[in-house]
């Protein structure tokens, strides 16, 4: 799994996962202030990026990307650590989070999905997944990339915004694009919401003030788990560190200082 490495190995370490179709320097401008103080790792997760020749197991996906994470932190000799994700990334965390490997001190998730509880809308959503990835493996690149940022989640960004990442996007391998969807489709996740309560470590849950589907959900989790904090990027959507970087970087850095405090006073 290939990643890359930002600042000075003595600091602490913050890990970072992309979202899907992303790769690992989609975190450049929040990296850029952050590998000052932290040593950052960025990983491109499989079929991505880097990654983008290497699969996930296809009915262990999550189990098998924890891992390969665990395989790479123990290669960086990184013995503590705090995880940031980003929705796919962002899921792939908490479930390597809820698989208590040692080291992690702190989850930071990002617009991410705890999982679906209901069984057709888990069916629909794996009929929805595979659906795409056979079309990520047969039409036109273009089309397809612009059709993917035209859906609702997507609907906060500018079209400037929009056209930037379909320009960056491009350079993905299709056939890994299809088969990471595949195998990480929401459809075949576990809920994970009812094992929130089993962390051993703090989560912070971020969301953009216009993405409302996501707003609901967090704010159903931090009734259930009073323990989680939730934090809200205003003026962003789905995606809070790319439509608000400067914003998302000062909301990070501020969870990162409070957690470091909180540690200090303990």
């Amino acid at each position: 799994m290939h990643f890359s490495v930002y600042g000075q190995s003595q600091h602490p370490c913050l890990v970072f996962l992309h979202g899907f179709l992303g790769s690992g320097s989609d975190w450049q401008a929040q990296i850029a202030e952050l590998s000052q103080h932290y040593y950052c790792v960025t990983v491109d997760i499989a079929g991505h990026g880097m990654s983008g020749q290497q699969r996930l197991k296809s009915r262990n996906a999550f189990k098998d990307f924890s891992h390969q994470l665990s395989a790479c932190l123990k290669r960086l000799k990184i013995a503590h650590y705090c995880l940031v994700g980003y929705s796919l990334g962002g899921r792939l965390a908490l479930q390597h989070a809820l698989l208590a490997p040692k080291g992690i001190n702190q989850l930071i998730i990002e617009s991410a999905n705890t999982g679906l509880s209901d069984e057709d809308a888990r069916q629909q959503r794996l009929v929805h997944d595979n659906r795409w990835a056979d079309r990520w493996l047969k039409e036109p690149l273009d089309g397809l990339l612009n059709e993917w940022y035209q859906q609702t989640v997507f609907a906060n960004l500018s079209q400037a915004q929009r056209q930037l990442l379909i320009q960056r996007r491009k350079q993905q391998d299709r056939q890994g694009i299809a088969a990471t969807l595949r195998a990480t489709s929401l459809g075949l996740q576990q809920d994970l919401s009812k094992q929130l309560g089993q962390l051993k470590m703090r989560l912070d849950l971020i969301g953009g003030s216009l993405d409302n589907k996501y707003q609901a959900l967090a704010k159903q989790l931090q009734q259930d788990y009073p323990r989680l904090k939730c934090h809200i990027i205003e003026g962003a959507g789905h995606n809070c560190h790319f439509e608000q970087p400067t914003l998302f970087l000062d909301l990070l850095s501020s969870v990162l200082n409070n957690h470091r405090e909180e540690n200090d006073s303990n």
